[in-house]
């Protein structure tokens, strides 16, 4: 995970990982033709390839409506490209202006002001009854607590208790579904066997229904049963991939916990990163109300966190 973020806030890096794909992943390429991967030649693994690359397609879209990569990892406010007025649902932009505050000591004294400003209110472009802005270290503070907090509560529990619970609950569901699924398709078998059985009292003269009526029935019936047991295999493979599903769950705390290790040191820039990976959308309010939904990887552990309320 520690890797994913250096080529996060090292473009030199991502530059060099997309660049040269057969030399790092190990797989050498000749047209459409390619190898398996040569262990001698794999300098980072495929995953970590995967995750650079979506950090470069993420970043291309600067107008996308919800993110959770920033642009950039430049600057000291924490949220970037993932925050937005709860009034009008603008994009919160930042900005940075000095006002004078002259003292004894220094009678030119410049503070600087860094906010979050309404893009849809500053440039007229929507009918917003919001503030025009927030401060960012206002607002930075209580995300900053928010994730401490989170980190604490995640930490505080034993991984196995965690992760056994979701893997439960996720099987639990597979196996609703697959016993859901089962049913309808016994029951669309037994109506097909019924109307064919149907055919042969048609042909003895012994069935209120005429063959034609039938054939068309039964075309109908073949054709909810195929649907069915399409289903059916598909919702028995996801219920057989019991143990990818635990290994997934393993590693996406893994991540959750390695973020929670580097966040007291992190420099801002991995701070940002870590909060985008985490948060998936902010709406502000007035008065710092907050309205927070988490990404679909963190809610799985969020234990009912994936959609908070804060009010400052």
């Amino acid at each position: 995970m520690q890797e994913r973020f250096e080529y996060a806030l090292n473009p030199e890096k991502l530059g060099a990982v997309s660049s040269y794909l057969c030399d790092h992943t190990g797989v050498l390429r000749s047209g459409d033709s390619r190898s398996q991967v040569l262990p001698h030649l794999q300098i980072i693994t495929p995953e970590l390839f995967e995750a650079a690359q979506h950090i470069r397609t993420s970043r291309t879209n600067s107008a996308e409506q919800e993110r959770r990569v920033p642009l950039n990892t430049r600057g000291q406010s924490l949220l970037a490209g993932n925050v937005f007025c709860g009034h009008c649902g603008s994009r919160l932009s930042l900005t940075t202006n000095g006002k004078a505050y002259p003292c004894k000591d220094d009678p030119n004294r410049i503070v600087k002001r860094v906010r979050y400003v309404c893009y849809g209110k500053t440039r007229k472009q929507t009918e917003c009854d919001g503030q025009t802005g927030y401060t960012a270290h206002t607002l930075d503070g209580i995300i900053d607590k928010l994730v401490r907090q989170i980190f604490e509560r995640m930490k505080a529990v034993p991984k196995s208790e965690i992760v056994s619970i979701r893997y439960k609950e996720k099987m639990d569901e597979r196996r609703v579904l697959l016993r859901s699924i089962r049913a309808d398709h016994t029951k669309a078998a037994g109506e097909l066997e019924m109307l064919r059985a149907e055919v042969i009292k048609s042909l003895r003269g012994e069935s209120a229904f005429s063959q034609s009526l039938l054939g068309s029935l039964i075309a109908d019936a073949e054709t909810k049963c195929l649907e069915v047991q399409q289903q059916l295999e598909a919702a028995q493979a996801a219920y057989d991939e019991g143990q990818a599903v635990l290994a997934s769950l393993n590693a996406q705390y893994d991540d959750i916990i390695s973020w929670a290790d580097m966040y007291d040191t992190a420099s801002i820039e991995a701070k940002k990163m870590i909060v985008n990976c985490l948060i998936k959308r902010v709406d502000v309010y007035r008065d710092y109300k907050l309205h927070i939904d988490f990404n679909i990887d963190f809610e799985q552990f969020s234990m009912g966190l994936d959609i908070v309320w804060i009010a400052a």
